[in-house]
């Protein structure tokens, strides 16, 4: 019985946690309803893979929960969910409106990605990384430094 009962609430923490993270990933996805240029030009965007089912994702969220609120109006994050077809097909849509497509074709399959874009380009990328400081680090390099844009 109690290990029935651990399951359970294991299971309820688990999920409340994934709708926390899906309503914060909503709320912010709206950010970049704006056009591909806001996404592209003005701040680094981090691009995440990730699934109801991937127990690695599960891990994940929590972190990158924390790291989304801490680095709010610095970063753009786009949350790509390929939990269902459905989903999967929303998330390649929204991949493409925002020029992140060529990227989620090639990693749709590996749950947990999450990658740095600086416009265009990527300058990092890892997979089933739970190190919080290792994304603390990135996200520092990637804001320091200068987009291609403000070169004279």
């Amino acid at each position: 019985m109690k290990e029935i009962a651990l399951r359970f609430l294991l299971s309820k923490k688990i999920l409340v946690a994934f709708v926390v993270f899906s309503a914060f990933a909503l709320s912010v996805k709206g950010t970049f309803a704006q056009g591909k240029q806001t996404v592209r030009q003005s701040k680094p965007t981090v691009v995440i893979i990730r699934a109801d089912w991937c127990t690695a994702c599960q891990k994940l969220e929590p972190i990158m929960m924390q790291l989304m609120k801490e680095y709010e109006g610095k970063l753009n994050f786009v949350v790509l969910d390929v939990s269902n077809e459905e989903k999967t097909e929303q998330a390649a849509a929204m991949a493409r409106s925002l020029g992140f497509y060529k990227f989620f074709k090639q990693n749709a399959g590996m749950t947990s990605t999450v990658a740095i874009f600086k416009g265009r380009k990527m300058i990092y990328k890892t997979i089933q990384n739970f190190d919080r400081e290792a994304y603390v680090v990135a996200f520092n390099m990637a804001l320091r430094q200068k987009s291609k844009t403000s070169k004279a």
